[in-house]
């Protein structure tokens, strides 16, 4: 019987491309609306936003992953300066 972990070859998030404190915008394939937000961790393998959730007028959680961002799930777009905007997915 082998071990628990086996080694895999896996999409990343390229952290020098984006971190913790970059704004973001996502949208999820099929939604009709995207979700503003602020990146509050970076891991190579997902990313986690604080988002206003506009329904209960509360600020929510979600984590995106980088395999469903390469699967092109999420349309995205970030930036760190205002200036320049970085877009990842289909739409745009």
């Amino acid at each position: 019987m082998g071990g628990l972990i086996k080694d895999e070859v896996q999409k990343v998030f390229d952290l020098s491309l984006i971190g913790r404190g970059d704004c973001i915008r996502i949208k999820r394939k099929g939604d009709t609306t995207a979700r503003n937000g602020f990146v509050t961790d970076a891991h190579k393998d997902r990313l986690t936003v604080l988002y206003c959730n506009v329904q209960n007028n509360a600020c929510s959680y979600i984590n995106i992953t980088a395999e469903d961002v390469e699967m092109k799930a999420w349309d995205v777009y970030w930036t760190r300066d205002f200036q320049t905007v970085y877009h990842e997915g289909d739409e745009g």
